[in-house]
């Protein structure tokens, strides 16, 4: 008994701080949409970190709720509904299949394959949505620069590169790539049908930015999750 109280409270503890991650990395950085009144974030990087760390409906906490209040504080309040739904969808589905798919066995030419799969659409889909000026909007003000496509082309040739490597060495998990894609879908499907059904506005227009925060967010919590195995942090059981 004493066991079981010590881990739900340390669960407890867990998922508040992965709530606090998502809500930080979903309100810090935002790219504005103005066809949908939407915005890009890199909350999805919140969500698969908690989707690592934290069993099925813990991690749906974390996700749903991080995300939301963000939605909330940022403005977005229209949003902040289908949020809590979509994203806890997100985070249960991500979770489960990243404990259900960990004894799955892939070649390592295969799994490379997979892991290298992240950065492809990724350099596409930065090149043709976020090229030129872009406002970048944090918390401390907003940030007027300039992208090109060459700037995404590099960074997916150098995560290719890594994540490449990582595979043939046998020191990356293939498996990851699928569970958090398939939480991604349900993210990009999941906000499609509320613009398109709900509020009535041409949802296409955000589907490749819903999808662009899915790959930044896969390939990061890629990064983080060989860091935090090294260290014992993530047990996968």
């Amino acid at each position: 008994m004493q066991y079981t109280i010590r881990r739900r409270s340390q669960l407890i503890a867990l998922t508040a701080q992965m709530g606090t991650l998502t809500f930080l990395a979903t309100a810090f950085f935002t790219v504005y949409i103005p066809e949908t009144k939407g915005y890009f974030n890199l909350g999805e990087t919140g969500v698969y970190i908690s989707s690592l760390l934290l069993p099925p409906v813990w991690a749906a906490m974390a996700a749903g709720m991080g995300s939301a209040l963000a939605d909330i504080v940022l403005g977005y309040h229209i949003y902040a509904p289908a949020t809590l739904i979509i994203k806890s969808a997100e985070g249960f589905l991500a979770s489960l299949l990243v404990r259900r798919l960990s004894k799955l066995r892939l070649g390592r030419a295969t799994g490379t394959l997979v892991l290298v799969a992240v950065p492809l659409p990724l350099a596409i889909l930065g090149a043709v949505f976020y090229t030129g000026a872009v406002e970048l909007y944090t918390i401390g003000g907003t940030i007027p620069t300039q992208l090109n496509a060459a700037f995404w082309i590099l960074a997916a040739l150098a995560l290719a590169a890594y994540l490449a490597y990582m595979g043939l060495k046998g020191l990356s998990k293939p498996h990851l790539c699928v569970s958090f894609t398939a939480g991604g879908v349900v993210m990009v499907v999941g906000y499609f049908l509320y613009q398109q059904v709900v509020l009535g506005v041409a949802a296409f227009v955000e589907v490749p930015f819903n999808i662009m925060q899915m790959l930044v967010g896969s390939s990061i919590a890629l990064l983080v999750e060989r860091g935090l195995r090294a260290i014992n942090v993530v047990k996968v059981t």
